[in-house]
């Protein structure tokens, strides 16, 4: 029902476009060169903004634009071609301004967005994973938080991905941060907010509900999509060198934004704030956060995968197995049919054949088991996960096979 009712306000729209002319363009330019010069960060940017709209106006720049969404989105690009700041949009909506779909508190879209925690799992070699699509305020989203911590407690190494996270509430970035830390609160960001003059400082907070991971290696992913309160996120634990960040530089959108009316049908998101690091006192607007291992964002699990199972693979056997895997996925490994006839024969009970130039592995009577080579010698099964098999040479003859398993124990059977 709330879908046919906005599709009918939509096809409303053609209707109120035929009212929309050059006194409701002035109108409209007025009201936001008016909230830019008294709300926008910067003044004297906010200045350069309303004058070009002004310009624009006066040389009919947007007197052939008859569509209302046109419009807002021209006004939106001739701002930004101002101020370089991809927080600023003007929006027209053909419903009544008081609720729109861009920042309206819905809490039936956030809980069936689980409040921006969109995955989680523990990945081979004991790695925690966490899909993050949003920052939800933590009035809504607080107890999904403790409980995702929780789930991700006993992992050695925590990956956090930010490739599709465009942004969300600063608390929660707070909250989040503050499971990485014990002991005295550290200094995340401070917001400076132009329309009252005043600074926020944000710390981690000395308390939070559940469990924390104040000793588990922090990775997190990024692409030029990671934007606005997940780069605060990112910004600010770099700063405190609490992770590393490997994937893109992100979109580089570091002030906060309000939601204000403009007219019946039209509104505009202004940046009021700024966000400055409590560290550096400087900000990531326009530049981005930069990772410390650069890579295209699509590869950037499986890279941290790899250099997290590598630093712990020295003296941690679930790391070393994990981390053969994922070499193997990396390089994957072509043998010709000739290598494979080698391995094939009987080994106790167990036989090794080759069929349709895949090798395959059962025990005497049992189902058959697709062998996937890894390295020289060494095969995963398809379906077995927890084993998988080595060949063993003499004189440069296959004489054995020993079954290798996810617990570190090992079993020879003899061809």
């Amino acid at each position: 029902m709330k879908a046919l009712a906005y599709l009918l306000l939509l096809m409303a729209a053609p209707a109120m476009a035929q009212n929309f002319g050059k006194s409701e363009k002035s109108r409209i330019i007025d009201s936001v060169s008016r909230k830019l010069r008294t709300l926008y960060v910067y003044p004297e940017v906010a200045e350069k903004m309303a004058k070009q709209l002004y310009t624009n106006n006066g040389n009919g720049q947007y007197e052939n634009i008859k569509d209302p969404v046109a419009f807002a989105d021209r006004l939106t690009t001739d701002l930004i071609g101002v101020s370089h700041d991809k927080h600023l949009r003007v929006y027209f909506d053909p419903r009544p301004v008081e609720k729109h779909p861009v920042m309206e508190d819905n809490p039936e879209v956030s809980r069936a967005k689980n409040f921006g925690f969109k995955e989680l799992k523990i990945l081979d070699g004991n790695i925690g994973y966490l899909n993050l699509s949003y920052f939800e305020d933590p009035g809504k989203g607080g107890a999904t938080a403790a409980a995702a911590m929780s789930f991700l407690s006993n992992a050695d190494a925590v990956i956090i991905d930010l490739r599709n996270n465009g942004g969300g509430s600063t608390d929660m970035v707070q909250l989040l941060a503050s499971y990485f830390f014990e002991g005295e609160p550290r200094p995340l960001t401070d917001i400076y907010w132009r329309p009252t003059n005043s600074l926020v400082q944000y710390k981690t907070l000395p308390y939070v509900q559940g469990k924390q991971l104040p000793k588990a290696a922090i990775y997190l992913l990024t692409s030029q999509r990671t934007f606005s309160a997940a780069e605060d996120f990112s910004y600010s634990l770099q700063n405190l060198k609490r992770v590393t960040i490997i994937g893109e530089t992100t979109g580089g959108g570091a002030h906060p934004v309000e939601q204000v009316e403009l007219s019946e049908h039209f509104f505009i998101i202004v940046p009021e704030g700024r966000s400055i690091s409590s560290i550096t006192k400087t900000d990531w607007e326009g530049t981005g956060v930069k990772p410390d291992f650069e890579v295209a964002a699509k590869d950037a699990l499986l890279t941290a995968h790899l250099k997290v199972l590598s630093k712990a693979a020295a003296d941690n056997f679930p790391a070393q197995w994990a981390l053969m895997d994922i070499k193997a996925k990396i390089n994957p490994v072509a043998l010709s049919e000739e290598s494979l006839k080698a391995y094939t024969g009987t080994y106790g009970e167990r036989v090794i054949s080759l069929e349709n130039g895949q090798l395959y592995y059962a025990k005497a009577g049992g189902a058959k088991s697709r062998l996937i080579p890894m390295d020289k010698d060494l095969f995963s099964m398809e379906d077995k996960d927890y084993l998988r098999i080595r060949f063993e040479r003499k004189n440069g003859e296959i004489t054995a096979f020993t079954r290798l398993f996810e617990d570190g124990s090992a079993e020879v059977s003899s061809k």
